[in-house]
């Protein structure tokens, strides 16, 4: 307790070495970063600050499949950790989808299970959400992965808003 955090990003800075990833063919949706202005959802990022990445900056889109990849974060040394991170869950409730996932450097293996958010879920402002990380991934070298999966209805939501991510050392 009492140790700063690993890894932070408020995105206030811009995109960094954070990569958006198109994971489909219809090219849809978008993650984008900048100020969330759907036709639901967040009209801020986090805390009333300037940016947070989205599902489109506008309502997201159908039959989308999209992944946002954190920079690199070297793992060696910790005993354990945590993510935290503030999401506004905004979607159609049924078939969309979204997954945290801790990809290996150099092969793009996934480490550990799937972590699913719940996007039944309509927030009415950022909610914390905390994710352990998977015991495989303490010692390599790791990207965070957020996957956003919408189905093939037309939908006039938002759709999932990430800000104010943050790795700490933790217990395992």
């Amino acid at each position: 307790e009492g140790l700063p955090a690993f890894f932070t990003e408020d995105f206030e800075s811009g995109t960094g070495d954070w990569v958006a990833v198109v994971n489909d063919a219809s090219n849809n949706t978008l993650w984008e970063l900048g100020t969330p202005s759907g036709s639901t959802g967040p009209i801020t990022g986090a805390d009333d600050s300037a940016n947070a990445f989205s599902t489109n900056l506008g309502d997201y889109g159908m039959d989308s499949d999209i992944s946002l990849f954190s920079p690199p974060l070297d793992f060696s040394g910790l005993p354990g950790a945590e993510l935290t991170f503030e999401a506004f869950r905004d979607a159609d409730g049924f078939g969309d989808t979204a997954t945290v996932r801790f990809r290996r450097v150099g092969d793009d293996v996934q480490l550990g299970a799937d972590h699913t958010l719940d996007m039944t879920a309509f927030d009415t402002a950022y909610t914390g959400i905390s994710v352990p990380v998977p015991i495989e991934v303490i010692g390599e070298n790791v990207r965070i992965e957020f996957n956003f999966v919408s189905d093939g209805t037309a939908d006039a939501f938002s759709g999932l808003s990430i800000d104010n991510v943050k790795v700490e050392a933790a217990a395992p």
